[in-house]
């Protein structure tokens, strides 16, 4: 079912413009007499993300109205400020606090979290086959494995953590949209935030070092092993671009892993 299907299932009346990203379809739309977005996703990676919103329930989350196979309904949040033209400003760190109070929300302790969380085990199994490609694929194959052999603080994660995915709600605040649904080391949901807003940005000069030092204040963190986490993600990520053909984002990713590698 598709946006069309939804809207008249949900009785929603368009209030804008359809957006089509590479996952899903999107249209702004009202319900109830209230500002709503509406997604369609074709992502099953998607679907799991709506398992975890449901379950924030609006705690530090979008609202969630409505879900339904590949459909939700949700609180519509306004792109502006972008934390993303924020951070490529003047505004970096202010852009990463953002960020880490949005994690906090999200990583509260809540009972008997969704049962279609996928383990960061799981999610890191790319890695484990693009570590035969040798060079900073196997050295970061290797770091994850130890971190995942040792987790801790374990509980469910965004997954994919980063500026476009923090939106504001005047009433609310910032919130989080669009995650993965991922559990384990709640420092890996950390990690994602030192790769964007762009991968150049991540590579400038010093940036790694100052935003992951402001991260393990904010947050908490062992700014060691956070720097460890960023080692393997950005690998991981390099492993899916390379799948999807985006060789420079490969190449960029891969150099955030070698960086990030020399400075724990």
């Amino acid at each position: 079912m598709g946006l069309d299907g939804y809207m008249m299932r949900w009785n929603l009346t368009p209030d804008g413009a359809a957006i089509r990203t590479t996952s899903s379809d999107l249209m702004p739309v009202r319900w109830q007499g209230r500002a709503a977005m509406l997604k369609v996703t074709r992502s099953v990676v998607e679907v799991r993300g709506y398992d975890l919103m449901v379950w924030l329930d609006g705690q530090g989350a979008a609202q969630v109205f409505r879900k339904g196979g590949r459909g939700l309904l949700m609180e519509r949040l306004h792109p502006e400020p972008a934390l993303a033209e924020m951070a490529l400003g003047n505004q970096d760190s202010a852009a990463t606090q953002i960020l880490c109070s949005a994690a906090v929300q999200v990583h509260q302790q809540r009972p008997d979290h969704p049962s279609s969380l996928l383990t960061l085990w799981e999610w890191f199994e790319e890695l484990a086959e693009s570590a035969e490609l040798g060079g900073v694929f196997r050295q970061a194959w290797v770091t994850a494995q130890r971190l995942l052999a040792d987790q801790r603080d374990v509980r469910p994660l965004h997954g994919d953590l980063h500026h476009g995915n923090v939106l504001r709600s005047p009433e609310r605040g910032w919130l989080v949209i669009d995650p993965k649904g991922l559990t384990g080391e709640r420092t890996f949901d950390f990690a994602n935030m030192l790769c964007n807003p762009t991968l150049a940005h991540a590579l400038t000069s010093g940036r790694l070092e100052r935003q992951s030092a402001l991260i393990a204040q904010e947050a908490g963190l062992d700014r060691t092993r956070l720097l460890a986490w960023v080692g393997a993600y950005a690998a991981l990520s390099a492993a899916w671009h390379l799948e999807d053909a985006q060789m420079e984002q490969a190449r960029q990713s891969l150099a955030v892993s070698a960086l990030a590698h020399s400075l724990h």
